[in-house]
């Protein structure tokens, strides 16, 4: 940040906009994506880590990341591994281990106030042209109780 800052014509307002009260943000620059994908374990470390960053504690601490800035050149292939990497993640009780003995990543909301919160906040960025792009995003596992 102390880079971006020094080299910005207008550090002044790049100061204000990197400080977004809890609105943390991850930002991969351009050389992140120069070798191969397959092999690159920076580019595969990176994704393991905005994974923890965005869906640990479901999101819901201060220091969850909130924006994921990446160069334009690499949007459709960050997009594409970032969903996988979604999919790939578990979901549950924090209690009930899988056959494998894993613990999920995301657990339930804590009530149906929250749940109803988290909906209003998806309708709300569907309503501005954002898209729900993993195959269980937005939809409510569970919640009989």
């Amino acid at each position: 940040a102390d880079d971006l800052i020094r080299h910005h014509p207008q550090p002044h307002r790049l100061k204000v906009f990197l400080q977004l009260e809890a609105k943390n943000m991850a930002i991969f620059l351009p050389d992140l994506f120069s070798t191969v994908p397959e092999t690159n374990t920076t580019l595969d470390l990176a994704f393991n880590e905005t994974i923890t960053g965005t869906l640990s504690f479901n999101g819901q601490r201060c220091t969850a990341l909130k924006l994921l800035f990446v160069p334009s050149d690499h949007a459709s292939f960050f997009l594409e591994k970032f969903v996988e990497r979604v999919e790939a993640v578990s979901v549950g009780l924090p209690w009930e281990a899988d056959e494998a003995g894993n613990y999920p990543t995301v657990t339930p909301l804590p009530n149906m106030k929250r749940i109803e919160y988290m909906r209003k906040l998806i309708e709300d960025a569907e309503s501005k042209g954002a898209k729900v792009m993993n195959r269980r995003g937005g939809t409510i596992i569970g919640g009989e109780h």
